[in-house]
């Protein structure tokens, strides 16, 4: 089966390496070890897809306006990821200060990164009838 260059999942999938590109770099450059930098990278998403599943199961069962649950859903993993981030990080790490650091600055930097490869991706759509 082949992937087509343009396809969703083949930019999602180009964007994900770039994304622990970024977190692995972030992580060495925060704890100082290129390993443990890779585990924050790795463990940390993972303990935040756990996460966001529970919270999931648990607001299945809520009531009342579709679009406050949502707010309420969305917010609530905005902090839930915050807090697993710094956890998961100072469990690694020994330091709050690297730990909060990494939180904040990983999601910036890929958000950031995103913008770009974004405007890259959609202009190497836009170049490729004009090499043709």
């Amino acid at each position: 089966m082949r992937i087509r260059t343009e396809s969703s999942l083949h930019k999602t999938l180009s964007f994900a390496v770039i994304h622990l590109a970024i977190a692995v770099t972030l992580g060495w450059l925060f704890t100082g070890g290129f390993v443990l930098g890779g585990l924050l990278a790795l463990i940390e998403p993972a303990a935040n897809t756990v996460v966001s599943h529970g919270l999931e199961t648990f607001a299945r069962n809520w009531g009342g306006d579709p679009r406050r649950r949502a707010v309420l859903k969305s917010t609530l993993l905005g902090v839930s990821h915050f807090v697993v981030a710094v956890a998961v990080g100072f469990a690694l790490t020994g330091s709050w200060v690297a730990a909060g650091a990494y939180a904040v600055v990983e999601p910036l930097a890929n958000a950031v990164a995103h913008y770009f490869f974004d405007r890259w991706w959609e202009g190497r759509g836009e170049a490729a009838p004009l090499a043709a």
